[in-house]
């Protein structure tokens, strides 16, 4: 009998319906058994977040504000037919979209973040200008309070959980976040999302008005404008790493091969830069030079990545030491699923392992990123729900992936 597929009407899921996205299907259609191909689930449902906390190392997914005060999973300004989420009461918006709430009261969600060390990207969207809730121009201090709203509304839904404190950041394009964060009292960990993007106008004229800040902030810069203000990461774009828009910027350049990445581990130190969009091509680069990837492919069926490398989903919570990495890293192309279908029963996660055992890999991450924190600290960091801000992990991107024309 085929396992039942997901219904995207049903804001909630059914047991079954969990257990299919969750079913690794990396060998493909098994038709005898009755597994039907992986299906990606529309981007911040709650299909896509039990998803990408049960296949990677964690999520990021988007928060909007609604007309009852509800915070809904949603990332566009506007819906698909038109309307402002934040005009429009949590019942009303589409049949995809869950509330925070739902997503905390679903276990197949809340399990890896509390007890699997997975890590937890919440971004604060703010409202388009022309919803009428902040205004254009002069709108500072609305701003400020919506982000202060949404940020205590993420406190309240957080304080029942026994969440660590390295498992969780806050980020947001809004210049007012961490002003808001001081007013709010808020003891969550906060980073600015950088350079900024308007809440408003078409992608490319985003990018365009954002060119002058990507050029005068070059990363190591960004690095140390975020060490200043106390955010314990720095979400940065791909651009700043790959391709020739690196160069644009003022200040060193950094890369992910030869000098330039010498550069950027030196620079570095450790602190911790989540990278998006992680693209396949580069994602074995990412993880080699110690960075988190915010991947759009969360598919469990890609097993080879465009570079030829087999894929590891859990680099962090299900960490390979050199004989497994070795064994993956060997594996002829046509044994890709099954080498990892071998490793992923065989490899204990990280939440199994014993302190010596943590420690062994700490030391080595430590040692090759030349992590500048004391290995004390990085100790202390290391429980079932939480793991060290340095460690490089794959994190999927609205749940399990963008999806466009879903919000």
């Amino acid at each position: 009998m085929a396992i039942p597929t997901v219904r995207w009407e049903n804001k909630g899921l059914s047991i079954g319906a969990v257990e299919n996205l969750a079913r690794p299907c990396i060998l493909g259609p098994d038709t005898s058994r009755g597994v039907m191909p992986w299906q990606q689930p529309p981007e911040n449902s709650l299909a896509a977040l039990v998803h990408g906390m049960q296949v990677s190392d964690g999520v990021e997914l988007d928060l909007r504000l609604s007309a009852d005060g509800e915070l809904v999973a949603f990332h566009d300004t506007m819906t698909s037919d038109g309307r402002y989420p934040e005009c429009e009461d949590s019942s009303s918006m589409p049949n995809h979209v869950c509330t925070f709430d739902e997503m905390l009261a679903e276990p197949g969600f809340t399990e890896p973040w509390l007890e699997g060390s997975r890590f937890a990207c919440i971004e604060l969207k703010t409202p388009h200008p022309s919803s009428g809730k902040t205004g254009w121009v002069m709108s500072g201090e609305a701003r400020t309070e919506h982000m202060r709203k949404m940020i205590e509304l993420v406190d309240e839904a957080l304080e029942p959980l026994d969440i660590g404190q390295s498992s969780t950041v806050v980020y947001s394009f809004e210049p007012k976040l961490l002003k808001a964060a001081k007013r709010a009292g808020s003891n969550l960990r906060f980073a600015r999302l950088v350079p900024y993007l308007r809440p408003w106008g078409s992608s490319s004229v985003k990018r365009i008005f954002a060119t002058p800040y990507f050029i005068a902030l070059s990363l190591p810069r960004l690095m140390r404008l975020q060490r200043n203000v106390g955010a314990p990461m720095l979400p940065a774009a791909l651009h700043y790493l790959d391709g020739t828009k690196r160069h644009l910027t003022i200040g060193t350049t950094v890369g992910l091969h030869g000098r330039q990445l010498t550069n950027l581990t030196r620079k570095r130190k450790g602190f911790p830069v989540f990278v998006w969009p992680a693209k396949p091509r580069v994602e074995r680069a990412l993880l080699d030079a110690g960075l988190t990837a915010i991947s759009d492919e969360l598919s469990p069926e890609v097993t080879t990545l465009p570079t030829g490398e087999a894929r590891w989903l859990r680099p962090a919570t299900q960490p390979l030491n050199p004989e497994h990495q070795n064994k993956l890293d060997s594996a002829e192309t046509e044994h890709h699923a099954s080498v990892i279908a071998e490793l992923k029963s065989e490899v204990a996660p990280w939440v199994e392992l014993s302190d010596s055992e943590k420690r062994e890999f700490l030391e080595d991450w430590r040692k090759k990123w030349l992590w500048e924190r004391d290995f004390e600290t990085l100790m202390a960091e290391s429980s079932e729900s939480s793991m060290p801000w340095e460690v490089s992990r794959i994190i999927g991107h609205r749940g399990a992936g963008r999806t466009y024309g879903t919000g």
